[in-house]
């Protein structure tokens, strides 16, 4: 019993971060989905002539406030507030995936997005590399943490 109660508290710190960061990306991108503008043309993709390479739509700006809201809650899945519908595992594989796809979203498409891009200069690509390449890459290791330290923990029920 003193060992699950470690774990556990060692697993609590990780999923609150993320868990909090997944719901804030998605509470700004609801934002901007329903016509917010603040930051709206610093977090798109330009090339080096200023053209955005990303213009979303109402529904994939949705779609991608949906999908952070749904991170958000497989990272709590791994604290065991939804062991009574679905088992354990399954949020912790899915945290595993997170992990994955936010270390790729890092490394980026080696031109506009990620450490590796090439086009540098632009306002996105600043910003891309002082926030949101370390912040994916940092969601990445915590995400990661979290799926190693949720090895050990068994079900409270």
């Amino acid at each position: 019993m003193k060992n699950f109660a470690f774990n556990r508290s060692k697993l609590i710190i990780p999923i609150i971060i993320n868990a909090v960061i997944f719901t804030l990306l998605s509470i700004l991108h609801f934002y901007w989905a329903l016509g917010g503008k603040l930051w709206y043309n610093s977090v798109l993709p330009t090339s080096s002539n200023g053209m955005h390479k990303l213009n979303p739509s109402i529904t994939a700006g949705l779609i991608v406030a949906f999908v952070l809201l749904f991170l958000g809650l497989t990272t709590l899945g791994n604290i065991g507030l939804f062991d009574r519908f679905i088992e354990r595992k399954y949020f912790r594989y899915g945290t595993l995936i997170i992990a994955l796809i936010f270390f790729l979203r890092a490394i980026g498409d080696f031109k506009f997005i990620g450490f590796f891009k090439t086009v540098k200069l632009t306002t996105f690509g600043i910003n891309d590399t002082r926030i949101f390449s370390p912040l994916c890459l940092v969601l990445a290791i915590i995400s990661l943490v979290i799926f190693l330290l949720s090895e050990n923990v068994k079900k409270t029920t």
